[in-house]
């Protein structure tokens, strides 16, 4: 049987080109130093802002290494793999990066994610941080609260107002004026550190509960895919029984894809406002920008569903029909088969130590079941065909009547 591969749609054809075209040279402005609209955003793989400078209103900044000596008398807006914030800056900060060091004071809010984040003088307002380390430098001062989430978080300095926030490990040494409530997770324990308290006081939080919980919202979720996409879920059990190296391979591709996909919008965007900029279409960059991280948040969105959610399904109604094969095959039985390999899939991932392993492979195998069966399906070839039966052949005829 002769296999008839689909054809590329003309509009794909026209459109992908364009697109890579325009990442290329996006890339290009990228890595080239540069400044748009009048200085406003700046970008390159390595930004810098002098001494003598004084930016008079708000800064853009997307690079791979970004220094700031000068003075911002706006918000500043930092997005790159390096960034030291020296100067001073009489707005808010919003940064993301591998390493970033706010050294200068800030009269407004500092917002900022990334892997070691540390802040040393002083900032009006608030705090809010996200990273892998968090330091609030003993000469650092907070004017508002400290709202923190990281592995190591360390508060040596002064805050006016109250510390609130999960970690890994965290510890005190400075001051701080309000409350301070800082969650500490390990295994299956949390403790709970009080201002005031030389040792920690041990809070045991209720994860059976979270556990009941997590299992009755993927329930409830498996239960909507089998009735809204009983094909889909069908597939990519098909798929994760049949495919595991493919699935597990899949798994890996999606989330790299995902990290792609986020890259290549943040170029297309500063690529947008770059074009809008020199044609004098200034107000096009707000439509620009907001598009853009109405995009992230809807990808983000469905990513993190996927990967809570969905593949926990698709795992877990893999294991329940392989604990009950054998039996007659009925949609109450297959629900039964998903509400019993999603207990089995809950039950696992919560427990200590081996449970983060075994969520990363359930990710892993149930995202790219998922991705597999797509693609398959989308090159024209059911995930499903391969466990149909052939129909036993017919009775040879009589010879001689």
């Amino acid at each position: 049987m002769t296999r008839t591969r689909r054809r590329w749609p003309r509009w794909a054809a026209v459109a992908l080109p364009l697109a890579a075209i325009l990442l290329l040279l996006a890339t290009t402005i990228v890595l080239a130093e540069d400044s748009f609209l009048g200085g406003k955003v700046r970008a390159g793989d390595q930004v810098t802002v002098p001494a003598s400078e004084t930016v008079d209103g708000n800064l853009y900044i997307f690079s791979g290494t970004a220094t700031i000596d000068g003075t911002i008398q706006g918000d500043l807006t930092v997005f790159a793999g390096t960034i030291n914030v020296n100067g001073d800056v009489d707005g808010d900060v919003m940064a993301a990066g591998g390493q970033l060091t706010v050294a200068g004071a800030v009269t407004g809010d500092v917002r900022m994610a990334g892997g070691t984040l540390t802040t040393s003088d002083a900032v009006t307002g608030d705090v809010l941080a996200a990273g892998g380390t968090v330091t609030i430098g003993s000469g650092g001062t907070v004017g508002g609260d400290v709202i923190v989430s990281g592995g190591q978080v360390s508060v040596d300095g002064t805050v006016t107002g109250s510390v609130e926030g999960t970690a890994g490990n965290y510890t005190s040494s400075g001051t701080v004026g309000g409350s301070e409530h800082v969650v500490v997770r390990q295994g299956m324990w949390w403790w709970q550190e009080q201002a005031g308290n030389e040792q920690p006081s041990i809070v045991l939080q209720d994860d059976v509960f979270d556990a009941l919980s997590h299992f009755v919202a993927v329930l409830i979720l498996g239960l909507l895919l089998f009735w809204l996409l009983p094909r889909t879920l069908h597939a990519s059990d098909t798929t994760l029984r049949e495919r595991p190296a493919a699935s597990l391979g899949g798994g890996f591709l999606a989330v790299l894809g995902y990290v792609v996909l986020v890259i290549a919008i943040v170029l297309l965007m500063i690529l947008l406002a770059i074009v809008f900029g020199l044609t004098r279409l200034g107000a096009l960059v707000a439509i620009d920008i907001i598009g853009g991280v109405m995009l992230l948040g809807l990808g983000t969105f469905l990513f993190v569903l996927a990967l809570a959610f969905l593949a926990d399904i698709v795992v877990g109604f893999t294991i329940g029909r392989l604990l009950l094969q054998g039996q007659e095959v009925n949609q109450w039985r297959e629900i039964g088969a998903l509400a019993l390999g999603l207990l089995v899939v809950v039950v696992v991932t919560s427990l200590p130590v081996i449970g983060g392993l075994a969520k990363l492979a359930v990710v892993l195998f149930g995202l790219g079941a998922l991705a597999v069966a797509a693609w398959t399906r989308w090159r024209g070839r059911p995930a499903a065909a391969a466990s149909v039966e052939p129909m036993p052949p017919a009775p040879a005829a009589p010879v001689g009547g």
